[in-house]
């Protein structure tokens, strides 16, 4: 999953094209869109390169887990949104990963949670 978010946020970063799908497309519509607001598209690049980054070291999974899983659900709905053939169990299987990282990593989440709950 980190290899997937670095190669996807350097798709992101200025001057690089996402896709290549004309703005007829509900796709290329969209991912246009997306990189006319700039800022906030190049954010989002920067932000899944570290999050990829981070990911390849074992210390930081229980912090990745947590950042990608916004990421993740967001990618699943939009694949969902536009009706990306085949991208759906692409983005599900990317989303169950995501699951299981958060899961693997209950006992991390469990301290922070139990100690602002009391």
């Amino acid at each position: 999953m980190g290899l997937t978010f670095i190669i996807s946020g350097i798709r992101k970063f200025p001057g690089v094209e996402f896709t290549i799908l004309p703005d007829s497309n509900p796709v290329g519509y969209y991912f246009s869109a997306m990189h006319a607001t700039g800022f906030y598209w190049n954010f989002i690049g920067y932000f899944q390169v570290v999050v990829g980054l981070l990911a390849f070291f074992n210390r930081y999974s229980a912090l990745v887990a947590g950042l990608m899983m916004p990421v993740t659900i967001n990618i699943f709905l939009v694949s969902i949104a536009l009706n990306m053939k085949g991208t759906p169990i692409i983005t599900a299987m990317m989303l169950l990963g995501n699951i299981f990282l958060l899961l693997w990593n209950y006992k991390n989440y469990k301290q922070i949670f139990y100690k602002t709950l009391q």
